[in-house]
């Protein structure tokens, strides 16, 4: 009976964990078996994924591009590829070049010799003035120039210089001057370059005219034709119009001579800044520049951008902005497009 009463006694002096660590083991292995379970679940239906799911839908609302979802849009500008005509006079060659006029539309090519001695190279082209109805320039094949003069005194008593004789009374020559001086050019006929303009002859600038009287020899052969669909391989160059009110009207913005006031001016770019903007928020690059020729007319449509940029991703992109006018003229200006 004592020894009854002494083993209960002894049970109760057992703390609780004592009494029940069977019942505390079977908790320990359910829990454990419940957490592997979770596991494996995760594994196989993909939880994981809607959680980056989320996570990305997050970002793209709060303007952070994902680039495992969305590749960048880069706008990529580049220069360009303007077509440069390579020729070496052949020596030993008395007439290295051949020209045409295009009477129909105005334009004069100039043709190099190939190694066979045929004219089939084009050289340079020049957008040129040819007689007006009732003032026709000649057509025809094979003319072969003779004279040149420094200055000459046209049937109208105005000046030309650097005239060039194509036949009889025909000649290429500047546009005419009203007296014999650089300085008294008519500048209304020179804005008429490009279209039919003169008594017959062919008129040029000051700077083509130059080429021609300098490249090529009396002698050289000269064929007019009429041609309407295609000015020549070259295309037609583009002309500049001098401002009648401008203080440099009287000369040719071409002339090589020392006092032309025309040598201090050139082709500009107005109005290009830095531009900052955010990160998706794109602008308009061309918003607010402009660009003028060397005589003051506006050729902003000529403008061009070169450079790497997007608005996509933070950085600073280089943009260049570039113009050339129509006497050659290139201004260029380059800037800093900030995406913050």
């Amino acid at each position: 009976m004592r020894g009854n009463i002494n083993k209960r006694y002894l049970k109760r002096r057992k703390n609780w964990f004592e009494r029940n660590i069977g019942l505390f083991i079977v908790i320990i292995i359910l829990l454990v078996i419940a957490c592997v379970g979770t596991i494996f679940c995760i594994n196989i239906f993909g939880k994981s994924n809607d959680v980056d799911t989320d996570v990305s839908i997050s970002n793209q609302a709060n303007g952070v591009q994902n680039s495992s979802t969305k590749s960048v849009d880069w706008i990529i500008n580049e220069e360009p590829n303007t077509r440069k005509v390579s020729y070496t006079v052949p020596t030993n060659v008395q007439y290295p070049y051949y020209v045409k006029v295009n009477r129909a539309l105005c334009c004069v090519t100039v043709y190099g010799i190939d190694n066979s001695g045929a004219y089939t190279i084009p050289v340079i082209a020049f957008a040129c003035s040819v007689g007006k109805v009732g003032d026709e320039t000649i057509v025809g094949e094979n003319y072969s120039t003779t004279d040149k003069y420094p200055w000459r005194l046209m049937v109208d008593n105005s000046y030309a210089q650097d005239a060039f004789r194509i036949d009889g009374g025909y000649l290429f020559h500047s546009v005419p001057y009203t007296i014999m001086s650089n300085d008294s050019l008519e500048t209304a006929q020179f804005n008429l370059l490009g279209s039919p303009a003169s008594l017959g002859c062919v008129r040029l600038k000051m700077s083509d005219v130059k080429w021609i009287y300098d490249n090529c020899p009396a002698g050289t052969k000269v064929t007019i034709y009429d041609d309407a669909t295609t000015p020549g391989p070259l295309g037609k160059p583009d002309t500049i119009k001098i401002p009648l009110n401008s203080p440099n009207a009287g000369w040719d913005p071409t002339d090589s001579n020392v006092n032309n006031p025309w040598l201090k001016c050139s082709a500009k770019i107005e109005g290009a800044v830095d531009i900052t903007t955010k990160v998706g928020q794109k602008v308009d690059i061309m918003a607010g520049v402009k660009a003028k020729d060397t005589c003051g007319n506006d050729i902003t449509s000529k403008l061009i951008t070169v450079g790497k940029y997007t608005f996509q991703e933070t950085g600073v992109y280089p943009i260049k902005y570039e113009v050339t006018d129509a006497i050659g003229s290139k201004a260029e200006v380059t800037v800093n497009l900030h995406v913050n």
